[in-house]
């Protein structure tokens, strides 16, 4: 991984990019995808570069340099200046998010910060983007009035001043919360003269900006649908002759989709951008799965042998050829949408080609603890075993929380909602052979209602920073955290015939944590040492590697008390864990020691997080992960699908089964991706079904 840092005045601007392969290869830094360190001065007074090479796994290697160059784009991604500002991390995780779609589309973009404009930054691109610009400033806003009066198009999201509003010809901005959940869930439009313009596109929003049109031949292009599928009486996107507006911001949900309609409305925009997205869609549309080069993804589709294959091999190859012949032609809107077309039948192809094996681990993680359908685990459960998954780990319980009728933790609106949880998921997933593994967030406190939180805090039980700031976690040293954390894991395996335990955030937040005036006392006593400086010596100081294993001993012991308690109580049940993907790294930053609990048998599968978007640095995690375990117990390496294109996904499917991995771990089961991605490994991957291997452990 290399690390890119400029210095600006009294901060600095820090970037990170992981080498996606080997040899050369060109990494490009996006400005908005840079956080900030201290209190840098701006990006217009830079005077020192710094650059750091980072390795992910225990291997030598050498790195060469052979350039460092800026470059210009038609686009501009406005982002908001290091002034101080609550929402300035979220507004430069929106334009870094826009940003990594305009890059898949070829386009590329500049972040800019909002007080350059008035200077003419902007200089002659043709678009701006303000993907959630919070706190804009006046001056920024009369300078990109004036880039929309000398011919520049603007393209604005949430946040709408009323000065630039009137410029693109929209009026009259309101602030609209819905009163339930999923009052606003999809955007469908309605713009036949915008070429390539989805019919519509997933986004749970929770708040948006309504306007309406002014001037300038404004109309609204998308309105809001909530989750019935019902109008729900909402514009969702404006368009004019000067610009656009989306009424809130640009989520990852739905990714392709929201990648098409960028592509679509920049394109209607400034229809010269069309020619650089249709060379990018042309190369973009060959590079499949794991696959390095088109000649392999070739050579990899005519070896499966399957006659189906075969067919949608030999239908993108004639599409390909009508794709040649319109870029010829200058016809570069169709090609877009043409390669469009030749990657989903090369991909399905490859997904296709994929062969399935009868002894795997096929896991998902469920987050939302609901499953893909909220109220219908029976749909959810079906369509998992129709394509092939045999494990299913839904988040039922938190740190101060619980999905079901819990006598030990506080019960969610989820329950309260749709009813106990568990005891759905356990039903649906026995008539369709799945197994359920409970997952449960430890320590955390962030979803816990706020009394809980409250007594935790009154009775000193939660973390304490380095610094002597609390955090909302539970101190895993105190020994009624600790018998909480118990008792709500075996309260499980005693109320619900599951297959199994699953530990998540089984570590603390970080290094800085817990120093709590509890920490010190029992550190003390249980290792007898005194401890002059208090919190310095254990952090840094002297004492800093023995307080390092104390608090990895912290989170050992409850992994240790909940396998010898449950299988006292189900001597079948399993437990597992997701463990970061990095070790021994992880070790002295979190405390988490999960090769550890392994060789003492505590486990009975291990689901690194091994969510990156570079297959070289998934083959590095995964390689390191499987020599740490040593064949004990079988890893189900976790794949980040929120992140991948389908095609991806499975292709690191492809790379964990051929470094020897027992099976997969998706994040994450939701409504897009059980419409997606779960399809796509069942054409292949989860063709037929199979026995997970830690049933025979």
């Amino acid at each position: 991984r290399i690390s890119l840092y400029f210095r600006s005045g009294d901060g600095w601007y820090a970037g990170g990019k992981g080498l996606a392969a080997k040899g050369w290869q060109t990494l490009r830094f996006s400005k908005a995808a840079f956080t900030v360190e201290g209190r840098p001065a701006g990006w217009q007074q830079i005077d020192g570069i710094r650059i750091a090479v980072w390795r992910e796994s225990p291997v030598d290697f050498q790195v060469r340099f052979r350039a460092l160059r800026a470059v210009q784009h038609d686009v501009a991604l406005i982002i908001p200046a290091a002034r101080s500002q609550s929402e300035l991390r979220g507004a430069l995780q929106a334009a870094e998010d826009v940003g990594d779609m305009l890059a898949d589309l070829g386009l590329g973009s500049d972040a800019i910060e909002d007080e350059a404009l008035a200077a003419g930054a902007l200089g002659d691109r043709k678009i701006a983007i303000l993907a959630h610009n919070p706190d804009i400033p006046d001056t920024a806003v009369d300078a990109l009035v004036k880039f929309i009066e000398q011919g520049g198009k603007v393209f604005v999201c949430y946040q709408l001043p009323a000065k630039l509003a009137a410029a693109l010809g929209f009026a009259e901005p309101t602030y609209f919360r819905p009163s339930r959940s999923g009052g606003l869930a999809e955007v469908r439009y309605d713009a036949p003269d915008v070429t390539g313009l989805p019919a519509s596109m997933q986004q749970a929003s929770w708040n948006i900006t309504s306007a309406k049109p002014a001037a300038f031949n404004a109309r609204i292009i998308g309105r809001w649908y909530d989750d019935a599928g019902k109008d729900a009486g909402h514009p969702a996107m404006l368009l004019s002759d000067r610009g656009a507006f989306f009424s809130h911001v640009i989520l990852r949900q739905d990714g392709d989709r929201k990648k098409q309609m960028l592509a679509a409305l920049l394109g209607h925009l400034a229809p010269s951008l069309w020619q650089d997205m249709a060379d990018n869609a042309l190369a973009a549309s060959r590079r499949i799965g794991h696959l390095e080069d088109y000649a392999s993804l070739i050579e990899f589709l005519k070896a499966s042998q399957d006659a189906e294959v075969a067919t949608q091999l030999n239908e993108a190859l004639q599409l390909q050829t009508r794709a040649d012949e319109k870029q010829k032609a200058g016809q570069f809107a169709d090609v877009v949408q043409l390669a469009g077309t030749i990657h989903d039948q090369l991909a399905k192809a490859y997904a296709l080609a994929q062969p399935s094996r009868p002894v795997e681990g096929r896991a998902c993680w469920n987050h939302s603890g609901t499953g893909a359908y909220p109220g219908d685990w029976d749909r959810t459960a079906k369509e998992l075993a129709e394509n092939g998954f045999n494990l299913v780990l839904p988040n039922m319980l938190w740190g101060g929380v619980a999905h079901y009728a819990s006598e030990v933790l506080p019960r969610s609106q989820t329950f309260e909602k749709h009813g106990d949880q568990i005891a759905q998921c356990v039903a649906a997933a026995k008539k369709c052979g799945l197994q359920v593994h409970v997952w449960k967030v430890n320590y955390n406190l962030s979803t816990a209602p706020r009394e809980f939180v409250n007594k935790i805090r009154r009775e000193h039980r939660n973390q304490v920073a380095v610094d002597g700031q609390p955090e909302n976690w539970l101190c895993p040293s105190h020994p009624e955290n600790f018998q909480l954390e118990l008792d709500s894991m075996l309260e499980v395996a005693r109320l619900y015939d599951v297959d199994g335990l699953h530990f998540d955030y089984i570590r603390y937040p970080d290094r800085d944590k817990c120093y709590c005036d509890g920490c010190r006392s029992r550190f003390e006593t249980q290792t007898g040492v005194t401890v002059a400086k208090w919190p310095a010596d254990c952090f840094s100081g002297d004492l800093q590697e023995k307080y390092t294993q104390w608090r990895c001993d912290q989170i050992t012991r409850l992994v240790k008390a909940v396998h010898d308690e449950a299988k006292k109580i189900r001597p079948d049940i399993a437990i597992s864990a997701a463990v970061f993907g990095s070790y021994p790294s992880c070790r002295a930053s979190v405390a988490q020691d999960w090769p550890e609990w392994i060789k003492a048998g505590y486990l009975d599968f291990v689901c690194p997080m091994d969510y990156t978007e570079s297959d070289l640095s998934f083959i590095g995690l995964v390689t390191n992960q499987l020599k740490l375990v040593d064949g004990r117990i079988p890893v189900y390496p976790g794949i980040g699908q929120y992140r991948l294109a389908d095609d991806r996904t499975v292709g690191q499917i492809f790379l964990a089964r051929e470094l020897g991995a027992a099976g997969f771990t998706m994040f994450d089961l939701s409504r897009e991706s059980i419409g997606t991605a779960v399809p796509a490994i069942g054409l292949g991957a989860g063709r037929q079904k199979a026995t997970p291997p830690h049933q025979s452990n």
